[in-house]
């Protein structure tokens, strides 16, 4: 039953991942290893609160029968439980010929349970009954969580598959919630609704260790929200009084508007992040728009998470819930598409006004949920009716003055060819200057652009410097404290205590170094116009970046001609030139996908007359 209802390989590990929010995990890592013989395995570790030989009979064991079915919150951190009756759980441990869970509860330190499932026998056997299931007891050192491991799979994890995986885990545990989203009244545990009988949540990030899918695992690490051109937000409260937002790229409100409609569905949050791919918008962005393309392939859409946790399908691949695609195709102005913007619904559900199905795939469609795609959707087209609305006056104004710019232009132009231009020349002068206003034209479109990259770069600098400077501070005490600390140990421990320091010292030596870059590339000194050595710089800076050469495990080779390499310019113009391209050549080593063990950079010089 459970193969069926759960039929894909990514969707029944998600539900053992759900498993370890639900036993209160900070961390959960999920490795795929695919095994020589073509038959690999799966772990997934977690460091929730475990079970106790109890827990395991009558809880684990039990296919159907949920203590979760009530919603009561978590033991430690407050959670809403997300797991359902175990079909999940059946299901990807059905994925290999074998099953070995330890797990070690919290409330027994030292304790660690272990079992095996052995499918082959339950094969065999005409009930479940006739196999017997043995749950051993041993000691550990180990700390509380459960480890599953899933033997001898019956056929191999493709790459397909682990991208889907790659992707889920990325959105499982919402990616959103750090980007200055706004949450509705009542949607989720506030420290006032937990008590004092929970600790603070730390959040649950599952990480995903692939063996030979490196790339596919940095996807779950990247996002690239501070790109979006703006964002969208509805806020529903509990009594169905909605509030719409549009914000710019820094997040700053710029309309805000409480529609009459009054929505039936429990109080939730929306957020549209909205991208426009066009090669001009990126010239200051730190992304490419060919990555954030690609990043909108793998995560566009808009997804659905209740209580924390994400709701398959919604905004998985091919699904386009609030049709944006459709609305898009119809109207185009000023419209999102599932490939161009990525999203999220955020909404509790204690009361149980949202049912799943009981493939865990979706909800049914009660009046509930449609309130909420009517909200979201009624959202999207205020944001598109008001975008429209403002790029038309601002063509409106914009051709108005520039008519009024040319006409005043053209009349004093006519005015002096007529005074100082025999009437025989004039057409080959007015030829002329209309072809100089067309040259001149393009060079102000792009002096413009150009300068706009330069205060962009200026900001950056003088930020960076700004950081580097306060960060500089706190690093000058560190050597006195660590004096300090070593007085305080022991002559016995000394020699241990010294080696454990030395490795303080050597990260606190790179730090500094680090943070005295980009102090020293912004010397005034440097940036005064005269006469340079070209050598002599180029090995000032190589003696600077040093460190970072270092960390990145890299070989630097100056092969410096001996011959004349003065210039007229500045040092800050061959630091320019030579750090930008030793940067890019050590974030080339780091791409994943093609690992490079033989780091080297060459850089020489050579006089050609």
């Amino acid at each position: 039953l459970g193969e069926e209802l759960v039929p894909d390989v990514d969707q029944g590990i998600i539900e053992l991942v759900k498993n370890a929010y639900d036993a209160d995990a900070a961390n959960c890592t999920i490795s795929l290893n695919p095994g020589g013989d073509g038959h690999g395995s799966i772990l997934i570790e977690d460091t929730g609160n475990g079970m106790s030989d109890q827990n395991l009979r009558f809880g684990w064991l039990v296919i159907g029968r949920s203590g979760k079915k009530e919603k009561t919150p978590t033991s430690r951190y407050g959670r809403m439980p997300v797991g359902d009756k175990g079909l999940g759980r059946l299901a990807a441990l059905r994925l290999g010929r074998r099953v070995l869970l330890k797990t070690r509860p919290r409330e027994e330190p030292g304790v660690e349970y272990r079992l095996v499932l052995d499918w082959d026998a339950f094969e065999l056997a005409t009930v479940i009954e006739e196999v017997p299931i043995e749950v051993s007891r041993v000691a550990t050192d180990k700390s509380h969580g459960t480890d599953i491991l899933i033997d001898s799979l019956k056929s191999p994890i493709s790459r397909t598959t682990a991208n889907k995986l790659a992707r889920n885990l990325l959105l499982l545990a919402d990616p959103f919630s750090e980007e200055g989203t706004v949450a509705p009244v009542s949607l989720g545990s506030t420290e006032d609704d937990v008590g004092e009988d929970y600790e603070p949540d730390p959040g649950f990030r599952p990480e995903l260790m692939v063996v030979d899918y490196a790339d596919l695992a940095a996807k779950v690490r990247q996002s690239y929200f501070s790109d979006a051109e703006y964002r969208i937000q509805a806020l529903l409260d509990e009594g169905g009084r909605a509030r719409f937002r549009l914000l710019d790229w820094k997040g700053e409100v710029l309309h805000e508007q409480t529609p009459e409609s009054v929505y039936a569905a429990p109080a939730f949050a929306f957020d549209l992040w909205v991208f426009i791919l066009e090669g001009g918008r990126f010239s200051t962005k730190s992304a490419t728009m060919k990555e954030v393309k690609a990043w909108l392939g793998q995560v566009g859409g808009v997804h659905i998470y209740e209580d924390g946790i994400r709701v398959p399908p919604y905004g998985g691949a091919g699904d386009d819930w609030l049709d944006l695609n459709l609305r898009r195709a119809r109207s185009p102005e000023m419209r999102p598409s599932t490939n161009t913007a990525v999203g999220r619904v955020r909404v509790s559900n204690l009361d149980r006004r949202l049912v799943q199905k009981t493939d865990r795939i979706g909800y049914i469609e009660t009046e509930s949920f449609l309130e909420i795609r009517r909200c979201c959707s009624d959202a999207v087209e205020w944001a598109a009716r008001l975008r429209t609305r403002e790029r038309d006056h601002k063509r409106q104004t914009e051709r108005k003055a520039d008519k009024e710019k040319t006409e005043g232009a053209a009349r004093r132009l006519e005015a002096v060819i007529s005074k100082a231009v025999p009437v025989t020349q004039r057409k080959q002068v007015e030829d002329a200057v209309q072809q100089y206003v067309k040259d001149v034209g393009r060079d102000t479109k792009s002096l413009r652009q150009e300068i706009q990259l330069y205060r962009s770069m200026a900001t950056a600098g003088m930020t960076t410097a700004i950081f580097s400077h306060e960060v500089g501070r706190p690093l000058t005490m560190i050597d006195g404290a660590i004096k300090a600390i070593l007085k305080l140990v022991p002559a016995a421990d000394q020699e241990k205590a010294a080696s454990r320091v030395s490795r303080i010292q050597e990260a606190k030596r790179r730090v500094n170094s680090f943070v005295s870059i980009p102090l020293s590339l912004l010397e005034k000194r440097k940036r005064r116009v005269g006469r340079v050595t070209v050598n002599a710089a180029i090995s000032r800076l190589a003696t600077l970046i040093a460190p970072v050469i270092d960390y990145y495990k890299v070989t630097l080779t100056l092969d410096l001609t001996e011959d004349y390499t003065d210039i007229s310019g500045s040092d800050a113009l061959i630091d320019g030139i030579c750090l930008n391209f030793v940067m890019n050549s050590i974030n080339a080593f780091q791409r994943v996908g093609h690992p490079q063990n033989d780091r080297r950079i060459w850089i020489s010089t050579t006089y050609d007359g």
